[in-house]
C-alpha cells in the first residue's frame, strides 16, 4: 500500500520456516535442502517464494524468524529486486537447532537509512528478572526457583527514525521475538535421567516449554518495562513489538506482555486515553473496525490459531491523548496454509501479518 504520508509506518511479521542454504543443518543431521540439483532448485523455490510475499507484504518494517543464514534472507529480497531498498539485521545461527529472529527496514525515499546504529540481539533475561528462592504464602506455600535465564531465541532490536522533517516524527522502538512454541521441549536423555523424564517424559517436555514461554514472556514484559515506563506524564515513547509469539491473543504469556491496556469502546469512557506500559494488539483493532473477525496465522491438527502478533504501545492507539499514528488496518496473508502441498512451494507454515499506521497526532486540545 503506497505512503500516503512520508511519515506513515507499516510492519510486518513473517515465520520462514528454516529458512537455511543447501547443504545447511537446522534441527537434525539432515539439511532440509541437500547441497545438490535437486535441493538447489527447491531452494530456489523457496526463495522466490518468500521474496514475493516480502514484496506484497510492501511493509516498511519485517520481522522474521526461523532463520538460520543470512546469505538466504538477503537472497529473498534480491530474487525480487528490493534488496537496496532494505537495511537487513540478521546473522547466521550460531548452531544447530538455534534459529534466529531477523528484521528488515526499508530505507527511506533518498535511500538513507532509517535504522539507528547499534542495532543487535538481546540474548539475556534482564539481570534483576531472577526467580530464585520464591516462596508462596497462600496455597502450597513452597519455594520456587527457575534458572531459565535466556531466550531460546534471541530478541531483536532496533530503534528507527521514520522520515519526515516538519515536525519530526519520534523515533520506534522495535522488538522483533520469537517464543518457545507449544511443542515438546527437546530435552537430554543422557544418564543420570531426571526422575521426570524416567516416569513421564512427553508430560515433562510439554511443561517445560510452557514454563520456558512464561519465562520469556515475563522477561520481554520487563525488558519493556524499563523503556516505556515514565516518570513525565508527557513523555513518549513508541514501541512495537512483532513476531511469533507462540500463543493466541488472550493467553497468559502474550497478555503478561501486552500488560492489558485498555480499549475504549464507547465515547464517553476514558479507557485508552493514556497506558504507559500497555501494548495494544493490532488483532484486536482490527476486530473493532471488522464486520466479521477471522484471523489465525497457523493450522496444527486442524487447529486454527494466532500465534504471530503486532503489538503497538500508546502512540499507536487512536483514543491515546500520546498518539502519534493512527491505526488504517491489518492484513493477514494466510491462503497457502490451506494447501496440502505448502511445503512442495517453499511456503511457510505461518501467516504472515501486516499492519499499517496513517501518520496522525493527537491535536493538542483534545489531549
Amino acid at each position: 500500500m503506497p505512503r500516503s504520508n512520508m511519515r506513515d509506518l507499516s510492519f510486518a511479521t513473517f515465520n520462514l520456516l528454516n529458512l537455511q542454504v543447501p547443504g545447511g543443518l537446522t534441527y537434525s543431521n539432515a539439511p532440509p535442502f541437500p547441497d545438490d540439483a535437486e535441493g538447489r532448485r527447491a531452494y530456489e523455490a523457496k526463495i522466490r517464494w518468500i521474496g514475493e510475499r516480502i514484496r506484497l507484504l510492501d511493509a516498511e518494517v519485517i520481522a522474521f524468524q526461523e532463520l538460520w543464514a543470512r546469505e538466504a534472507l538477503e537472497a529473498a529480497f534480491a530474487a525480487v529486486g528490493i534488496l537496496p531498498d532494505y537495511d537487513i539485521v540478521a546473522r547466521d545461527a550460531p548452531g544447530r537447532g538455534r534459529p534466529q529472529v531477523a528484521l528488515a527496514v526499508r530505507k527511506d525515499r533518498r535511500g538513507a537509512p532509517q535504522i539507528e546504529p547499534g542495532a543487535g540481539w538481546i540474548e539475556n533475561f534482564p539481570e534483576d528478572f531472577r526467580f530464585d528462592q520464591l516462596r508462596e504464602t497462600d496455597g502450597a506455600e513452597e519455594e520456587i526457583t527457575v534458572t531459565i535465564n535466556a531466550f531460546s531465541r534471541p530478541v531483536v532490536h532496533a530503534i528507527i527514525q521514520p522520515e519526515g522533517t516538519r515536525p519530526k516524527p519520534p523515533a520506534v522502538s522495535v522488538y522483533a521475538a520469537h517464543l518457545k512454541s507449544k511443542g515438546p521441549a527437546r530435552l537430554s536423555f543422557a544418564e543420570p535421567r531426571p526422575v521426570a523424564l524416567r516416569e513421564y517424559p512427553e508430560i515433562t517436555k510439554s511443561a517445560v516449554a510452557h514454563i520456558r514461554r512464561v519465562m520469556e514472556a515475563g522477561a520481554v514484559r520487563a525488558m519493556l518495562d524499563g523503556v516505556m515506563k515514565s516518570e513525565d506524564d508527557k513523555a513518549i515513547s513508541p514501541v512495537v513489538l512483532l513476531g511469533d509469539l507462540n500463543d493466541d491473543t488472550l493467553s497468559v504469556t502474550n497478555e503478561l506482555i501486552s500488560d492489558q491496556p485498555s480499549y475504549r469502546v464507547i465515547e464517553k469512557s476514558r479507557a485508552g486515553l493514556t497506558s504507559d506500559k500497555g501494548l495494544y494488539s493490532v488483532e484486536r483493532l482490527q476486530q473493532f473496525r471488522s464486520m466479521r473477525h477471522v484471523y489465525y496465522t497457523h493450522i496444527y491438527k486442524d487447529k486454527r490459531e494466532s500465534l504471530d502478533h503486532i503489538l503497538v504501545s500508546e502512540e499507536f492507539y487512536d483514543h491515546s491523548r500520546k498518539r502519534c499514528w493512527s491505526f488504517r488496518e491489518m492484513e493477514v496473508y494466510n491462503d497457502h496454509l490451506n494447501r496440502e502441498a505448502f511445503e512442495d512451494e517453499g511456503a511457510s507454515d505461518h501467516g504472515l501479518v501486516r499492519a499499517y499506521f496513517d501518520w496522525n497526532p493527537m491535536p493538542e486540545e483534545i489531549a
